[in-house]
């Protein structure tokens, strides 16, 4: 039974949820069947880790068929009708979240009964509340459109011979909801094409584009985001298209909810970060200002927590920036909001890159090694630090060894995405060379530092270009 979708599901209902699902279960309505009731009274007393023998199968039978020999198919069809009514209980929890679509429901009902009083009634409720909704995200415009598709059929039931507005407005959110919902996709199909070279088919955006060159949308502020963050990626080297979208958002991103406002503003990240891996320095304040905008307005949290890879990238930006004591506080200061799961190592990697920009390179290694770093990024962050820690030091026995270690299991980890591998694998390969010219090889300096700038795809190209000046020096 441990392994069953009814304990797997069981498991994740809230002490409230859990109440409410006794009570569905315990209603005539829903249930007739007692050894449901019985089975559910059983095991609900181990929520929520259903650990032990108290709910083994033989455990459970003898609760529901005390004395008849075990029958493990008639355990279950109960279990199989208590699931059934698991299911259901999730479906409705669900449906109970959206107000919007309870309306239209109701509205379908009172227009197949031909109660008009009440559908009126109640199309003017849920109008009122789609006028007074908060947030203008794609979902707004889908609920527009049920309303207002209700109110076009009623009319076309009552006085099909009238004008109806209904069905302009119909149409309209539609369109809003298809245009948005569309473009939204199109802008994580063009960022994981970007940074992770996938391949997809995006069609109709080309078409889209061309059509909201000749319509103005700019009423609709998730089609004109949407829009503003695909020209970012279509024409990257204009810089005017991120400076519109930075406006756009902080004009209207309190109009959608934290995890879409997130997604924008994270494109809006992912090409400040292109351009500096690119070589555009000066756009490292302005991915600042985005880090401390999102931190100061918790936009960057997620359920209460900072995510490992957001608070790497900070404090990584923090630091190529020059900000120590910024970063110093930042670590200090969001520690205990870093997420759990991560915690430790996360606070322990990233102080060790503050130690290691602090020039404090012992205390930065002997923290590398006090912590044990499973996630993959803070791994691959962990072997680039103790390589550039290792290079300032001069100890050129241990960087040349983990040069090796670390080329290999960039290379036999299936768990690097393509693009990760190659930007590691090329900074490992150029550090390399790095360190053979200090010690005397007879590699040509300015061939170096040609082919590192030809290159599109390499992490900590910025950090490996001073340390060639430095060697020049």
């Amino acid at each position: 039974m441990h392994r069953s979708k009814l304990i797997s599901a069981l498991g994740t209902l809230t002490n409230r949820e859990l109440k409410r699902f006794e009570t569905y279960i315990n209603s005539p309505f829903f249930n007739s069947n007692q050894k449901v009731i019985d089975l559910f009274n059983h095991i609900k007393k181990y929520h929520p880790s259903y650990n032990g023998d108290k709910i083994s199968a033989e455990v459970v039978f003898s609760k529901l068929f005390p004395g008849e020999k075990i029958d493990e198919q008639k355990l279950r069809y109960v279990m199989s009708d208590l699931t059934a009514l698991l299911e259901s209980f999730l479906g409705y929890l669900e449906y109970d979240k959206n107000e919007i679509y309870k309306k239209h429901l109701l509205l379908n009902a009172y227009d197949i009964r031909n109660l008009d009083k009440f559908f009126h009634s109640e199309l003017d409720a849920a109008r009122a509340d789609q006028k007074s909704a908060l947030s203008r995200d794609v979902n707004f415009f889908f609920n527009q459109h049920l309303i207002e598709e209700n109110a076009y059929l009623h009319s076309l039931a009552t006085r099909p011979r009238a004008i109806s507005s209904s069905l302009q407005e119909a149409v309209d959110n539609l369109d809003y909801y298809y245009l948005s919902n569309r473009l939204r996709y199109s802008c994580a199909i063009l960022s994981r094409e970007t940074l992770l070279q996938e391949k997809y088919n995006n069609y109709f955006l080309d078409q889209i584009m061309e059509f909201l060159s000749r319509h103005n949308l700019d009423h609709v502020p998730s089609i004109s985001i949407y829009r503003q963050i695909s020209f970012t990626y279509l024409d990257f080297e204009n810089p005017e298209h991120f400076k519109k979208l930075t406006i756009l958002l902080e004009k209207h991103s309190k109009q959608f909810p934290p995890d879409e406002v997130k997604d924008m503003y994270t494109h809006a990240l992912n090409y400040c970060l292109r351009k500096l891996n690119g070589g555009m320095e000066e756009f490292l304040p302005e991915l600042m200002g985005l880090y401390k905008l999102l931190i100061s307005k918790e936009i960057i949290f997620e359920n209460g927590w900072l995510g490992p890879i957001d608070i790497k990238n900070i404090v990584t930006a923090a630091l190529r920036a020059g900000d120590t004591e910024w970063t110093e506080k930042f670590l200090d200061g969001y520690k205990d909001r870093i997420d759990p799961e991560f915690r430790e190592s996360a606070y322990v990697y990233n102080m060790a890159n503050l130690l290691y920009h602090k020039k404090e390179f012992g205390k930065a290694v002997r923290m590398m090694q006090s912590a044990e770093i499973n996630d993959i990024y803070y791994h691959l962050g962990a072997k680039e630090l103790l390589l550039k820690t290792y290079f300032d030091l001069n100890e050129s026995e241990p960087f040349f060894s983990l040069v090796d270690a670390f080329t290999n299991y960039l290379k036999r980890n299936k768990l690097i995405s393509d693009a990760n591998r190659v930007s590691h694998l090329n900074f490992v390969k150029y550090i390399k060379k790095l360190m053979q010219l200090r010690l005397g090889s007879k590699i040509n300096p300015d061939e170096i530092k040609t082919e590192m700038q030809d290159l599109k795809n390499m992490v900590n190209l910025p950090w490996l270009l001073e340390k060639l000046e430095e060697i020049g020096k």
